[in-house]
């Protein structure tokens, strides 16, 4: 009687064990189909960039973008770095739309034509790129430069007041005097008599030219410096440092590279431009083809925290001639 007490016992136990694994294997099954069909509402994105991501490069922000808005909208995201050419573009294009891409984001105004003949030809995909232009219906260049503007005269007015000697100079990776004004048109208005140095490397990488071009804006006696390079900022703020002259930061609050000699950083958010981007697409509206002009409220440009070397008197004012353009 006991023996058969124990086998049922046991026969009991092996049901009951058999029960919880086909529950268990039922519920694994089920968070699968789940997690499939989730993967499966996400859109997928592809952003492409010509440079390797490393920190304090152009293409570490698309990276960044890439994070936002995987964080924040219902994406797959990737990215694809180190396209060198245009023929890798097409083939990349070709690779993303195949594999499913329903929006294609260049990181760069050299995307604007190649994009559009990838448009022409894949009229069911969203082309998006950063800046330059656009003429196809489902293309949109987002263009943010003119945001600035407001930003970078309070760049100026924070360089006015730390020159001794009158002399200002603006580094630019490339000519972009005309079309990104606000630093001078700031500066002929915070201090009409100062003197506007403005010189051209030429490339956004090439920090031993920005050093040279430094160096002769400072032998010249430029004593305030705004680099507004990504990759050369750094050795133009060590040799800075070496010189004894102050720097305005860009693209990131470039403090940390020196904070006796940063004056301030004019903050270029680049993520928020994706996250423009993919507000766009999932609207009603969707995007909207050619060129689209963010604002303001967009948040792409900002002026990073003042450094140490400003009285609390010289912040109030900054603040203040900050509030009268907002």
């Amino acid at each position: 009687m006991v023996e058969r007490g124990r086998l049922i016992l046991a026969a009991a136990l092996t049901a009951a064990v058999a029960i919880l694994v086909m529950v268990s294997l039922k519920a694994e099954e089920i968070v699968q189909k789940e997690t499939a069909v989730q993967t499966e509402k996400k859109v997928k994105v592809y952003i492409l960039t010509a440079d390797a991501i490393e920190d304090q490069s152009w293409s570490s922000l698309a990276y960044k973008g890439m994070l936002q808005v995987e964080d924040e909208f219902p994406v797959e995201a990737k990215l694809v770095s180190e396209i060198r050419s245009e023929a890798q573009m097409r083939k990349i294009i070709d690779q993303a739309v195949k594999s499913g891409a329903k929006v294609i984001i260049g990181h760069g105004r050299e995307y604007s034509l190649p994009f559009d003949k990838a448009a022409a030809d894949y009229p069911d995909v969203q082309f998006a790129n950063l800046n330059g232009e656009s003429k196809e219906k489902n293309h949109t260049a987002y263009m943010y430069k003119q945001n600035s503007v407001n930003v970078e005269r309070i760049a100026a007015l924070a360089a006015a007041m730390k020159t001794k000697t009158g002399k200002i100079g603006l580094i630019d990776p490339v000519e972009d005097r005309l079309f990104h004004p606000g630093f001078e048109k700031g500066l002929k208005k915070a201090a009409p008599q100062a003197e506007f140095y403005y010189k051209v490397v030429g490339d956004w990488e090439d920090g031993t030219k920005a050093v040279q071009i430094a160096k002769e804006m400072i032998d010249d006696g430029v004593d305030v410096l705004y680099s507004r390079g990504n990759e050369f900022n750094r050795a133009v703020i060590d040799y800075a440092m070496k010189r004894g002259v102050y720097v305005i930061g860009y693209m990131d609050d470039q403090s940390y590279m020196g904070k006796e000699v940063v004056l301030t950083s004019v903050v270029n958010d680049i993520p928020q431009v994706y996250k423009a981007i993919m507000d766009d697409y999932f609207s009603r509206e969707g995007m909207p083809g050619g060129i689209a002009m963010l604002t303001n409220e967009d948040g792409v440009y900002s002026l990073a925290p003042l450094g140490p070397m400003y009285t609390e008197k010289e912040k109030q004012r900054i603040q203040e001639e900050t509030d009268k353009l907002n």
